[in-house]
């Protein structure tokens, strides 16, 4: 008779430890194809310039001597100029493919021919666009069908002005997703200088009060003011609703020629531009 033949039995420790050494071989493998690879969005903080739209089928060139501009916020906000009124609408990025909420504006009325019908078509033609298509110095929207609607070339800012020793002017008053633009005939400033005073016209009244700045944050102290009382609808609400706003500044931004002041939240409050 032959021998029987004893199966063999493995060392249990160096077994589990082969064990151990492969698992995360294989888990780390089985992951690694259900990464979703990242998509690039369209660069916050880059601005453009439109060339061209299309409006009732029509491709339609910009009026000469008017600027559209759209720049894309990191707070899901896209911003410009539509010609006339400063607007502002949320949008949602997936991929190239974009959804663009309806825009919110000032409401000045702009003289010129052509210039409000121009403003009205681009605000309605962004709602419309579907997808997006970024390069290095081109930018277009297309429709739900893939035909290109708006069509944008980068805007390659200035040197950002510095903040202090610049006058600034207002032109836009956020509170929360509504914004006003200064009333026509009034002038509201700011100058920030180099000694740590804010000072400027409130629209009827000067001010002057004391700031801190510590990176982008900001800190405006109470403000003191001379004592006018001017006639006009409107005028003294606004003076006192843009020395309130100025009083809740936390943050500040620049961009190109722009100046931003929102609150500790990042919430807009001012909008600003550099006196030329």
């Amino acid at each position: 008779m032959e021998p029987q033949k004893k199966n063999r039995k493995l060392p249990l420790l160096p077994v589990l430890a082969g064990l151990m050494i492969l698992m995360p071989i294989l888990f780390a493998a089985g992951c690694t194809g259900n990464v979703p690879v990242p998509q690039g969005p369209v660069p916050d903080g880059t601005r453009w310039s439109l060339t061209e739209y299309v409006s009732d089928g029509t491709s339609r060139q910009i009026l000469n001597g008017t600027t559209v501009t759209l720049e894309f916020g990191n707070d899901g906000r896209i911003t410009g100029s539509a010609g006339c009124n400063h607007y502002f609408a949320d949008y949602t990025l997936k991929g190239t493919a974009i959804t663009i909420g309806q825009a919110g504006s000032t409401e000045m009325y702009c003289t010129g021919p052509g210039v409000m019908e121009q403003e009205s078509a681009y605000l309605a033609t962004l709602i419309r666009a579907a997808s997006v298509t970024a390069g290095n110095d081109r930018l277009t929207f297309a429709d739900t069908k893939g035909t290109v609607i708006l069509s944008f070339t980068k805007i390659v800012p200035p040197a950002p002005a510095p903040l202090t020793g610049t006058t600034w002017t207002l032109d836009s008053i956020y509170s929360g997703d509504a914004v006003s633009s200064v009333i026509t005939g009034t002038t509201i400033t700011a100058v920030f200088g180099e000694d740590g005073r804010v000072t400027g016209s409130a629209g009827c009244n000067n001010y002057f009060g004391s700031y801190t700045v510590t990176g982008k944050l900001l800190s405006i102290g109470s403000t003191g003011s001379t004592k006018m009382n001017c006639p006009g609808q409107g005028i003294m609400l606004q003076e006192n609703t843009y020395l309130t706003s100025l009083g809740k500044a936390g943050t500040f931004s620049i961009s190109g020629n722009r100046l931003i002041l929102a609150d500790a939240n990042g919430a807009a409050l001012l909008s600003l531009t550099r006196e030329s």
